[in-house]
């Protein structure tokens, strides 16, 4: 009797992708990440008067990449630099101190202009971003566009932290007051001590969120919350709407405490939506120096809502980002 050979054929499809380790720097809080032209471009605090930046064509190159400074100001204390492109040319955003000035509330925020479409510079100073008569703390400059308009966000500190956006005619130039969000502190391990760092993310499906950082960055429960704009006018507080639960926190299994201060990338294939971060790996650590920068994918719900899932451990290795 005759019977038919049935053959099975196992086939293994790999990732093409470069696998990577977090972290992707050490010594680098408050990171930036953008991608252009083949390079990912890493910005980070230094707490000196020097702006660095670190470039390489995989992400799991960044480790080891050199810090260039690209920048040099008259003042201290460099906080949370971001660098956005905007009309052909990339501008520097950052927090700093005047000089001979000591306590940390000195921080204002303040921009610098490249020489070209490279992200390495040389960069020069444009302008302050604080208002000259009002002396309180503010810091940790973020730029978005909504509706093809042009706005600075912040944070800022006059009497408790809160957040704010303020209309620019370009990255130089206010044409408005700041207009504050309704974020002020709660209590509870799980919501905001203090509201700090705002980073807008991309938007799916023309929605727009403010992703900002909550608690103290020396507790290990900085974590993450999120605004969705819900209106037409992004200077009226109530068009935006605060999501009552964090979106991205601690994660003892994992051993990675304090996530916070993100920002946001895209794959070079385009394809992928990625988070880069700061957190410690230990309980006590804090505000130091000694946060790592981290990346990792993202997706997104049914609701248009980003998926951030749980901070991932230090040594496992990934899939990198598609398309290197």
């Amino acid at each position: 009797m005759f019977k038919p050979l049935i053959c099975f054929f196992l086939f293994w499809i790999g990732s093409n992708a470069e696998q990577y380790t977090n972290p992707i720097a050490y010594n680098a809080p408050d990171p930036w990440l953008q991608y252009y032209k083949g390079y990912y471009y890493l910005v980070a605090t230094t707490w000196t008067n020097q702006v660095g930046i670190r470039k390489a064509s995989k992400l799991n190159q960044l480790v080891n990449a050199e810090n260039t400074i690209v920048y040099t100001f008259d003042g201290h204390t460099l906080w949370a630099p971001e660098i956005h492109i905007i009309d052909g040319r990339w501008y520097l955003f950052y927090s700093a101190c005047a000089p001979n000035t000591e306590d940390v509330a000195c921080h204002r925020n303040h921009v610098a202009q490249s020489a070209s479409d490279d992200p390495m510079g040389p960069y020069t100073f444009m302008a302050d971003l604080d208002d000259p008569n009002d002396q309180n703390f503010e810091l940790d400059p973020s730029y978005i566009f909504i509706n093809g308009n042009q706005y600075l966000l912040g944070s800022y500190i006059p009497d408790v932290q809160n957040l704010y956006i303020r209309p620019m005619a370009n990255p130089y130039t206010p044409t408005g007051a700041k207009r504050f969000w309704q974020v002020r502190p709660t209590t509870g391990k799980n919501r905001e001590r203090t509201s700090t760092k705002v980073r807008n993310p991309y938007g799916r499906d023309g929605k727009i969120f403010v992703v900002y950082s909550a608690s103290y960055c020396n507790t290990a429960d900085y974590k993450l919350g999120i605004l969705e704009f819900t209106g037409t006018d992004p200077l009226d507080s109530t068009h935006w709407y605060k999501h009552p639960d964090p979106i991205f926190q601690r994660s003892d299994a994992n051993k990675v405490y304090g996530p916070g201060h993100n920002g946001f990338f895209r794959s070079p294939d385009d394809n992928e939506d990625w988070i880069v971060y700061h957190a410690n790996s230990d309980e006590s650590t804090g505000c130091t120096m000694e946060r790592s920068s981290r990346a990792q994918k993202y997706t997104w719900d049914s609701n248009g809502l980003p998926i951030f899932g749980e901070p991932e451990a230090l040594g496992v290795t990934y899939d990198g980002p598609a398309g290197e």
